[in-house]
């Protein structure tokens, strides 16, 4: 009887602390999928027919969580940058309030600071308008975010697969996917 070895990749299982917490990796949980790979020991034989039992993901499930993966990255992005753009209008806001409120009294009596004041609030208003809207769209992405994790967490975390799937999957993903995998 001929013992066959397999060789497969884990994706790493430790990317929650907490089930509440959403799936991350300090660079990206696409880089992390395939630093997996690429940390693996030298290839074994595989055999020539594969055995997909539990816990190892079929080409087509490891292309979905590649693809998962890097969509999860692109939107931790646009959330680190929605974030410095709310602390940006917060600093703006918080910068204008007092200094308006300075002026109020001064704009009472004097047409010209008047003015100065009426377009400092309209500034203030319309960034405290973007401000409201910026949050909002954070929101959203959160909500995004957590949703796509809880998904991956379900679908592709703590699941390994073969390093020969994962050169077969590299054509057949998105451009931008398989640049990341390149």
């Amino acid at each position: 009887m001929k013992i066959l070895r397999r060789l497969s990749v884990p994706v790493l299982a430790a990317f929650l602390s907490a089930p509440s917490m959403a799936a991350q990796a300090d660079d990206g949980l696409l880089d992390a999928m395939l630093r997996a790979a690429k940390d693996a020991p030298a290839r074994l034989y595989e055999g020539d027919a594969k055995t997909y039992r539990a816990g190892v993901m079929t080409p087509e499930a490891l292309t979905a969580c590649l693809i998962l993966a890097h969509r999860i990255d692109a939107v931790a992005a646009e959330i680190e940058a929605d974030k410095r753009h709310i602390r940006e209008l917060d600093g703006r806001i918080q910068e204008a309030g007092p200094r308006l409120q300075n002026q109020a009294v001064s704009a009472v009596t004097d047409p010209e600071r008047r003015k100065s004041y009426e377009a400092g609030v309209d500034r203030y208003n319309a960034w405290v308008e973007q401000r409201r809207a910026a949050v909002e769209d954070h929101n959203r992405l959160v909500r995004l975010y957590s949703e796509m994790s809880g998904r991956f967490n379900g679908e592709c975390n703590g699941r390994s697969y073969f390093p020969s799937d994962l050169e077969a999957v590299k054509g057949g993903l998105p451009p931008e996917v398989a640049e990341r995998v390149k």
